[in-house]
């Protein structure tokens, strides 16, 4: 395994220049990979460097059979609501990494005269997507970047933490923003509560995981976005796991939902979550970002 210092200089900038130290030795699917977090314990990073091959990917959800679950979640609608405002006047739309169109179908049903786009390699939820009526599929961003299209929103829900070279991609992001356009990211947060707030040992050996090499959070995503020359305009929390779900890893270890803790606290469910996201302890973020003013 190269050293820690050859590690850390493969890192993207701005975090090659900050001192990490060992977090945690074994992830979920490879025991022989280490965590590294900054001091700031804001960004953390895996050696060795994963690969994933994404043509046919299989996401830990359909792994472990959580897909109804993850249904009664909501997690498109809330998505949407938190960036709501950044779709009335906009024509064109891109979604890099739409996985199953389930955002673009949302927004879709919004707003029927946008024109929508995405940016998909995976062959599984292929069918998905092409029952979206007017959705125009590219399968990689540089060709989208060859045709010279351009949008007013460009999204990436849950993408950034799966490259290795995010200056890159950043780029091709921005490079395809019309005038005045925004690119929205998401991504999963260190500050997640079962980490940050109950530091749950259970699901600290769960959370980390081969596809994302890095994990980002609400102070260090803005950080690699202003390093790459944007403006960030927004930095919003997003709780997308409730209560059940909390309780479900704190009295037993494991994830998904439980029936009895959904009936039970099914009041509590949207203030829990909003208290989450004011105290700065989400498991998501969304940052907005444009050009310089």
């Amino acid at each position: 395994m190269a050293s820690l210092q050859d590690a850390i200089d493969r890192l993207p900038a701005p975090f090659r220049d900050e001192k990490f130290s060992l977090l945690q030795q074994g992830i979920d699917d490879c025991q022989d990979t280490e965590v590294y977090v900054n001091q700031e314990r804001d960004f953390a990073f895996l050696e060795p460097r994963p690969e994933v091959n994404y043509v046919a990917y299989r996401p830990r959800v359909k792994k472990l059979a959580l897909g109804a679950y993850k249904k009664t979640l909501s997690v498109t609608g809330r998505r949407f609501e938190k960036i709501a405002t950044l779709f009335p006047g906009a024509c064109k739309v891109l979604e890099v990494g739409a996985g199953d169109g389930a955002f673009l179908a949302h927004v879709a049903d919004l707003f029927p005269r946008l024109s929508l786009a995405c940016v998909e390699v995976d062959q599984n939820t292929q069918p998905d997507r092409d029952s979206l009526p007017g959705l125009v599929q590219y399968a990689s961003l540089a060709d989208v970047c060859e045709l010279g299209e351009r949008y007013d929103l460009v999204c990436a829900f849950h993408v950034l933490e799966h490259i290795l070279e995010p200056a890159q991609f950043l780029e091709e992001c921005r490079s395809r923003l019309a005038p005045g356009g925004r690119l929205i990211f998401e991504v999963p947060s260190l500050d997640d509560p079962l980490l940050s707030l109950y530091e749950s040992p259970a699901y600290r050996c769960f959370y980390f995981q081969r596809q994302h090499p890095y994990v980002y959070s609400a102070r260090s995503l803005p950080r690699l976005l202003e390093h790459s020359g944007l403006h960030v305009e927004q930095v919003i929390p997003h709780q997308r796991y409730g209560l059940e779900n909390h309780l479900q890893w704190l009295t037993r270890g494991e994830p998904g939902g439980n029936e009895r803790f959904r009936e039970t606290f099914r009041e509590l469910e949207p203030g829990y979550a909003r208290t989450l996201e004011e105290s700065g302890r989400s498991d998501a973020v969304i940052v907005v970002a444009g050009e310089p003013h």
